[in-house]
């Protein structure tokens, strides 16, 4: 009887400590998954590093912010023309008043300028990116991003 008792005891320790072990890594499984989403989250890739701009054709020469990320020198900017004007599009670093990019993007037009940091360097910081378009009020879109890598 002693030695039923304690085969019974001994089955129902090691089911437990199977549950218990498996519900351990089930919970570290979750842990790497939502850590892993946080490093996505903020990586140069992610939207927040991102400006799309919608250009409604509602403002004469709208400005929006940008700010290159630390170690991400490498930018680009897709300009999209959707209007019957063209407009031009400014990106300057705020405090070193670069300007990086200046293009003009004719009207049912779009354009893709890449800058390498090179010609000029792209400094990490904070930027104003103006569209020119004066009485044509711009419409379009624009895509600004930057990359630890050259494009």
């Amino acid at each position: 009887m002693k030695n039923k008792v304690m085969k019974i005891i001994v089955t129902t320790a090691s089911i437990l400590l199977i549950i218990g072990v498996s519900s351990a890594l089930k919970n570290n499984v979750d842990l790497k998954s939502k850590e892993e989403n946080e490093i996505f989250e903020s990586s140069p890739d992610a939207l927040e590093d991102t400006l799309t701009w919608d250009l409604a054709g509602d403002k004469v020469d709208p400005e929006k912010d940008y700010s290159v990320t630390v170690g991400y020198p490498h930018i680009k900017l897709n300009a999209k023309n959707t209007g019957a004007h063209s407009f031009r599009v400014e990106v300057k670093h705020n405090s070193k008043n670069t300007v990086i990019f200046n293009a003009r993007v004719a009207a049912d037009a779009t354009v893709e300028l890449v800058n390498n940091d090179s010609m000029p360097l792209v400094p990490s910081g904070a930027y104003k990116v103006t569209i020119y378009g004066g009485t044509g009020l711009p419409k379009g879109q624009v895509l600004l991003t930057q990359s630890k890598a050259p494009y």
